[in-house]
């Protein structure tokens, strides 16, 4: 397990040395990306978008940036294995499809974390803005890893047994910004109710109180609860939908197609 977990980093990290300009260009055009979706924001509402506004939004930026990298590695990573023909050997491996695949989500939310920091240094350079971070706002956001780690497992399903998903996963990718845009908290207890159980949410709402009020954790016990609960379904499902995906492509012999 130790060595796989080596030869998969190395491999991560070589293909990201290799191509320098790549990750380069995907830095920049998430931050310039982030600098015109701010003053699309701030010509739709008529003035500048600033305080909680823009706090907000720069927190479901990122949280969004997590699942587009999570979602879209492992997805169009299993496409690609499938389309070269390597997929069937993975699924030889002694370590089995399950823990393969949980190692390779593992170094992808390594790597995309590293990819969000200097987005967030980015985005915060580039608008002036100041973010109040401490040490216990890293709880929600471990979570939130957590819960991309659930998805991309949920979307590496879809692709051992339909291969061919990138139209759903650009659906499943860009849907996560209305999702993250939703007031689900202000919009009635059944709405708040269901937000609860919406991947990321809780975990969303939690980061914007821990910001905007300094005591933001002591008054946010519940939805820390939610979080944890959130995450916990979403990581069962997960792994079920997954175990179920890849005992569905063994039974019908579909693994190596494409």
């Amino acid at each position: 397990m130790r060595i796989a977990l080596q030869s998969e980093l190395r491999r991560t990290l070589l293909l990201m040395r290799r191509y320098p300009t790549e990750t380069a260009a995907q830095i920049i055009l998430a931050v310039v990306s982030f600098y015109a979706l701010a003053l699309g924001g701030r010509f739709m509402a008529g003035g500048t978008l600033l305080g909680t506004r823009m706090t907000d939004l720069i927190i479901g930026y990122v949280l969004w940036m997590l699942v587009l990298n999570t979602v879209g590695d492992m997805g169009f990573g299993i496409a690609e294995e499938a389309e070269n023909g390597t997929l069937e050997q993975l699924f030889l491996s002694p370590l089995g499809p399950l823990r393969l695949f949980l190692m390779r989500a593992v170094i992808t939310l390594g790597t995309s974390l590293v990819f969000i920091i200097c987005v967030l240094i980015g985005i915060l350079l580039l608008t002036g803005i100041r973010l109040r971070l401490e040490l216990v706002q890293l709880i929600p956001f471990s979570l939130a890893l957590l819960v991309a780690l659930a998805l991309g497992l949920l979307v590496a399903s879809l692709a051992i047994v339909f291969k061919r998903v990138s139209q759903a996963l650009s659906i499943i990718q860009f849907g996560f910004v209305f999702l993250l845009m939703i007031p689900f908290d202000t919009s009635g207890p059944l709405l708040a109710f269901v937000g609860h159980f919406v991947p990321l949410v809780p975990m969303f709402s939690l980061l914007r109180q821990m910001l905007h009020h300094p005591a933001g954790f002591a008054g946010g016990g519940l939805l820390l609860f939610w979080s944890m609960v959130n995450t916990l379904v979403w990581l069962l499902v997960g792994l079920i939908t997954f175990q179920q995906a890849t005992n569905a492509a063994r039974h019908h012999g579909t693994i190596g197609h494409y």
